[in-house]
């Protein structure tokens, strides 16, 4: 009997060896496959920006405070010059560039007929966990919607739109107080006055507003709950534009940084 017991222990520790094994080989596949999707993606937009963008430097104007009159300077040029034609002619879908100066985000954006083709695909069509940056597919692709709305993944290694999250320290903020949005008709700069966590059906994701006062109500409450303070104005001219990434505070939470667009040359 205890012969019996022991060639059944030994069975039993091979067998959980071998399933060790297993969980450890396709555990370390996955690592790898996931480091490896890194390494493409970020190789796939490092060549496409080094082929289609000439990024300069410069000092972003801020918007004037209420009341105050905006001086006439010297006028503002976009700190990135994308070739468009270029870009369309690898991916018609390709509807704008967006640029963070000092930052990873340095990315093409696309426009399609569906909100789930670029969340694993890259803009040259191969499948990427990263995905692409991508606008709402019921906005329009120019930005011309009263309010535009742009997502991108938060991934581990800090890249696509992960770096958002870190306006969540309100010390960010001023070291980083807009974006830039290249179209292929327009240059925008996308002055910050909001940024918020919030759940995946919050009124921020809204297109349009029925009045002018529903407007100005949804910029004072994404102001009121803004994880950092902004002097940016919001008039019921402007257009605005959400750019939305996943965060971990509750289920299906997202944060969002919201600005407006400033046109610029």
């Amino acid at each position: 009997m205890a012969i019996v017991i022991s060639k059944n222990i030994k069975l039993l520790l091979v067998l959980l060896c071998l399933v060790f094994l297993c969980v450890f080989g396709f555990s370390a596949y996955k690592i790898i496959s996931t480091l490896n999707g890194y390494k493409v993606a970020e190789e796939n937009y490092n060549a496409m920006s080094q082929q289609y963008v000439t990024t300069t430097q410069t000092t972003p104007k801020p918007s004037p405070a209420d009341g105050e009159e905006e001086k006439e300077e010297e006028v503002e040029v976009s700190p990135i010059s994308v070739d468009f034609a270029a870009l369309q002619a690898e991916n018609p879908e390709a509807a704008g560039w967006i640029y963070c100066p000092n930052t990873v985000i340095n990315y093409p954006i696309a426009h399609t007929e569906d909100n789930f083709t670029y969340l694993d695909h890259l803009l040259s069509g191969e499948y990427n966990a990263n995905g692409t940056i991508f606008i709402d597919c019921q906005n329009s692709p120019d930005f011309s919607d009263k309010n535009t709305l742009v997502y991108g993944h938060n991934m581990n290694d800090g890249s696509m739109f992960a770096s958002l999250r870190n306006y969540r320290d309100a010390e960010y903020y001023p070291e980083h107080p807009c974006l830039y949005i290249s179209t292929p008709e327009k240059n925008y700069r996308l002055d910050l006055f909001a940024g918020l966590v919030t759940p995946s059906d919050s009124y921020v994701y809204a297109r349009q507003f029925d009045a002018d006062e529903q407007f100005l109500a949804y910029v004072e409450s994404a102001k009121s709950e803004s994880t950092f303070k902004s002097d940016v104005e919001v008039s019921i001219d402007d257009r605005i534009v959400v750019l939305s990434t996943c965060t971990y505070e509750f289920d299906d939470a997202r944060y969002v940084v919201i600005g407006k667009l400033v046109e610029i040359q």
